[in-house]
């Protein structure tokens, strides 16, 4: 008799098991590796809000010390030298 198996129906219902959990198990694999890359793309996007966020907030701090210096009013010796290479005769 061709084509006929030898081994028992119990056999046969073990190795399906066994496909079916290989392909449970590489389902979860899967779903676990594409989990991973979105938890990277989040924790990559939330990192690049972050600095941005740091770097606008030292821009704001520059910003609010040069507008406070440059309020300031200048030491005399500083403003008496400007006075003076602003009248100087420049010949180039």
């Amino acid at each position: 008799m061709r084509g006929l198996s030898h081994r028992p129906r119990s056999s046969n219902i073990t190795v399906s098991a066994s496909r079916n959990s290989l392909v449970a198990s590489a389902a979860q694999r899967e779903r676990e590796a594409r989990a991973a890359a979105a938890q990277r793309c989040l924790v990559a996007a939330a990192a690049k809000q972050e600095r941005e966020a740091r770097a606008a907030a030292a821009q704001r701090r520059l910003v609010v010390y040069w507008t406070h210096a440059l309020a300031a009013p200048l030491p005399a010796r500083l403003a008496t030298l400007i006075t003076q290479l602003e009248t100087q005769d420049v010949s180039t």
